[in-house]
């Protein structure tokens, strides 16, 4: 019900209520952005994710589009800003930029991340209207959005609100058939059915349906659970070990360190081959060799002789150069060794990291490459075939690739039956990033049911089963390694097989309501000139 068809009195109340709502209307978007961070980690504190977009609904009511989009873009502005906020570290502290400058860099991002929000915010207030499509519509609005954020120049897809939920092992298993948007749809859900629950022009239904959802969901994920746990004590098991030298950024490439991390790397090898049970594969980090393996002689023999002397294959990252028409490029690679130095496979990483390892539109962006001497000019591989080993069919992810559903489902597909995500997260220093980034990469090994193995540089290293549980952790800025036995089995989830349909259905549902909202908006102004066209004609007869 619009204002105008209010009683008098009610009219007055209403307008003063809004009027008390604009006073307060940004420090509550601030609150939304705020509480959108706190779920995911360090905080972690998941549970209040379910509410955190209700203090920006409040602040909506009773403003106008423009207002409505503004105060998405404060609450999306304060979210990214302090989920963010390690990006300023990266870029000044090896990126040697000044901190104002790379403060300025974190804020052009996250002040491109925030126009997402804002669309969302702009879109409630459009369904105001339209209390149905506002309570059960705008989740799919969300996951809309997030999908595009996942995709759209080069995508970005960290932060994604489903990953809240990584502590919630139950409710998160249904992202086997949803990926992680299914999640996010949920918690976006609560937000409105809370909503509801104390807003009179809200429809009851929305909370029955949130219930039942979330019912479903962790009935569903306890079945599923179940069902996981019995097929992995019927798989043969398959013994891997994870290798963290904790090797300094500023150290990894200075020659004078170069003999000190090989040494290392070594050692823990030797360490682990020597334990009961003894690994099948040995898993070192991204680029853990620093020098070009097989381009450098002497080095590439000295690789080859402590492979011999560890006596088990060896998976470890390495740059490397490749030719592209004819010419010489740098790629990101990853190379399975055997104890004799032969290559049995190589991956070479796909989607590169924007600034770190190419410069996008360079010719519009000619002047980064003297802003950030760090930034490369790697070219991306082409292939998610996964490496075969003794049977087995492990398919890599190269660091930031683990963020990215569709290259873990692409190389699944093609028949890895694990994953292995080799990283190097030194660059993100004492900050949050490398607990986010370890929890996002844990949802591909739930989405795909394979274990999940990861050796990071300075941490933090892990192994996951297949239905996303820890198996153990190498902590953070530890020298060590990790062995434990996983079982993968053959089998394609639905969201293997299918990929985002859910999140598809999501973005018909947000299209479709727009265009029927925007047509229905039409048919009410259309009305409105009639009836008021007809009142003319009348007075002037």
């Amino acid at each position: 019900m619009k204002p105008e068809a209010l009683h008098p009195f009610e009219t007055k109340n209403q307008e003063r209520m809004n009027q008390q709502t604009m006073r307060f209307a940004i420090p509550l978007s601030l609150l939304s952005g705020v509480l959108l961070t706190v779920g995911f980690p360090k905080l972690d504190l998941f549970y209040l994710s379910w509410g955190a977009l209700i203090p920006l609904f409040v602040a909506l009511r009773g403003k106008s589009g423009k207002e409505a989009f503004g105060l998405g873009y404060v609450c999306g502005l304060a979210h990214f800003v302090t989920t963010l906020y390690w990006i300023h570290y990266v870029i000044n502290h090896y990126g040697a930029l000044p901190s104002p400058v790379a403060i300025l860099a974190l804020l052009l991002l996250c002040a491109y991340l925030a126009l997402f929000p804002a669309c969302f915010a702009y879109v409630a207030h459009k369904w105001e209207e339209h209390p149905l499509l506002w309570g059960l519509g705008l989740p799919a609005v969300w996951v809309a959005l997030e999908w595009v954020r996942g995709h759209a120049l080069t995508g970005f897809p960290w932060a994604t609100l489903g990953y809240s939920q990584t502590p919630f092992t139950p409710l998160i298993q249904i992202a086997d058939i949803t990926g992680v948007l299914g999640v996010s749809w949920l918690v976006v859900l609560g937000s409105t059915a809370i909503t509801a629950c104390f807003n009179r022009r809200r429809p009851r239904i929305v909370f029955p349906v949130f219930a039942a959802c979330m019912l479903a969901a962790i009935l569903y994920g306890s079945w599923r659970l179940d069902v996981v746990k019995r097929l992995q004590e019927q798989a043969p098991p398959w013994t891997v070990g994870v290798f963290q030298g904790n090797v300094d950024q500023s150290q990894k490439w200075d020659p004078a360190f170069q003999q000190e991390a090989i040494e290392r790397y070594r050692n823990l090898s030797l360490q682990a081959s020597r334990s009961d049970p003894a690994p099948d594969l040995l898993v070192w980090p991204e680029t853990a060799v620093p020098f070009f393996y097989g381009i450098e002689d002497q080095l590439t023999a000295q690789l080859n002789r402590i492979f011999q002397e560890v006596g088990k294959p060896v998976l470890f990252g390495s740059p490397a150069v490749g030719l592209v028409d004819g010419q010489g490029r740098l790629m990101n690679r990853a190379y399975l060794v055997n104890t004799g130095g032969e290559i049995l496979g190589a991956y070479a990483k796909q989607h590169l990291v924007p600034f770190g390892e190419y410069v996008p539109l360079q010719k519009i962006l000619f002047f980064v490459h003297r802003l950030v001497q760090a930034a490369g000019d790697f070219v991306p591989g082409r292939s998610s075939v996964p490496l075969a080993l003794d049977g087995r069919r492990p398919g890599v992810l190269i660091c930031y690739e683990g963020i990215f559903p569709e290259l873990a489902r692409s190389t699944v597909m093609q028949g890895a039956t694990s994953l292995i995500n080799i990283t190097n997260d030194a660059w993100y220093g004492d900050t949050s990033a490398p607990y986010q980034h370890l929890e996002i990469a844990r949802w591909r090994a739930i989405e795909l049911r394979v274990p999940l193995i990861r050796a990071a540089n300075t941490g933090i290293s892990a192994i996951f089963d297949a239905s996303g549980g820890c198996l153990g952790t190498i902590s953070l800025n530890e020298q060590g390694y990790l062995i434990r036995t996983v079982h993968p089995f053959p089998i394609h989830t639905f969201y293997a097989r299918w990929g985002d349909l859910f999140a598809w259905m999501c973005i018909l549902i947000a299209v479709g309501g727009i265009l029927y909202s925007g047509k229905l908006r039409q048919a009410v102004v259309g009305m409105k000139k009639r009836n008021a066209s007809r009142r003319l004609k009348h007075s002037g007869s």
